[in-house]
């Protein structure tokens, strides 16, 4: 009977130790299952990230480059809203978003927000209990300062219809996009400015010939039956002002009356150097002979008037001028051509006149 009792209270240990051990490993489980799920979604949000950086860098060039960055916030972190924000002339302006509410004045009039510091902010509000029976009525909001290089440049806005929807991951998400946004805008600038830099002339600022031809290609590809004219123009006696006062002087000279021309053209029109000191115009949407003409002389009359800034230059500058007429049956080549046998003409009859063909 002893060693039955024994045998018991044995078992009864056994089994009390067997279930301490069992509540033991599912605890260890459900935690490191817990650690597991974390890591999962950490990863996942990596991934994310590194893709994202991936399609952002693939469509730098893209101008719906934040449009397509909003749409992939909404789409990856599951908010109802998303609305990416950036400064321009010190005001924050939309770039990007799917909220039908997008004036910050209104969005933030209830909840105090200091937009202009650049400082993250969470806002969570319950609101009456009719408000939780409208649809899509927004309950949770946070806002991710965008940074570039330390310096505030714009924001990052998501929404959730669910009250305090947003955890320290979903920040930390937001956050590591709005660094990616920086990214890309700073890549877009350096970008542009380059693709800017390889069509126009590094001295004058106005377009180089590849891009002026180009340009003009393109138009015609899309439609042959637009009526232009070319206009080749050459600075008189250029060569005299650069062997007697300097190249800089002629720089300055030249420099001078492309900014005078350029006052003078219209929208669609394209001016571009040429070569050395002739220009070449391209003028849009011609209806009128006449009016192109005059139009010409104007800018001619303007150029007689330019003084260097070199004050020692008594004799004022003069430039000559050549038209030509596309027609809808001639090459851009054959144009060209005409405009500069119309500036040899001006040239050969005196210079300081325009010659139209």
């Amino acid at each position: 009977m002893e060693k039955k009792l024994e045998l018991l209270e044995k078992f009864e240990r056994l089994k009390e130790e067997f279930e301490t051990y069992q509540n033991f490993a599912e605890s260890t489980i459900q935690i490191m299952s817990e650690k597991n799920t974390k890591l999962e979604k950490r990863l996942d949000n990596l991934t994310n990230i590194v893709e994202i950086s991936r399609y952002i860098n693939s469509n730098i060039s893209d101008s719906n480059l934040i449009s397509m960055i909003n749409d992939m916030i909404i789409g990856i972190s599951g908010v109802t809203y998303s609305s990416i924000y950036l400064f321009e002339l010190d005001k924050l302006v939309l770039k990007a978003s799917n909220s039908p509410e997008v004036d910050l004045n209104l969005k933030f009039k209830d909840h105090f927000v200091q937009l202009n510091e650049g400082k993250l902010f969470t806002i969570n509000f319950k609101g009456l209990a009719e408000e939780e029976l409208i649809k899509d009525k927004i309950h949770s909001i946070i806002g991710i300062p965008i940074n570039l290089r330390d310096e505030f440049t714009g924001y990052i806005i998501v929404e959730h219809t669910l009250y305090n929807f947003f955890s320290q991951e979903h920040i930390n998400f937001i956050s590591s996009i709005a660094n990616q946004i920086a990214i890309a805008i700073e890549n877009s600038l350096l970008y542009s400015k380059v693709k800017e830099s390889s069509i126009r002339d590094p001295l004058l600022g106005i377009y180089n010939r590849k891009y002026f031809f180009d340009t003009i290609e393109n138009k015609l590809i899309k439609d042959t039956s637009i009526k232009f004219a070319i206009v080749m123009m050459d600075i008189d006696d250029f060569k005299k002002v650069n062997d007697v006062y300097g190249h800089q002087t002629g720089d300055e000279i030249l420099l001078s009356i492309t900014n005078s021309i350029n006052e003078n053209l219209h929208e669609g029109d394209i001016m571009a150097r040429y070569g050395g000191e002739e220009i070449v115009i391209y003028i849009h949407e011609v209806q009128n002979y006449n009016i192109v003409f005059n139009r010409i002389d104007s800018i001619r009359k303007k150029i007689t008037n330019t003084i260097s800034e070199n004050k020692n230059i008594v004799n004022p500058i003069t430039a000559s001028f050549g038209i030509s007429y596309y027609k809808g049956n001639n090459s851009i080549d054959k144009v060209l051509k005409t405009a500069d046998i119309m500036l040899y003409k001006a040239k050969s009859s005196g210079k300081n006149r325009v010659v139209s063909e």
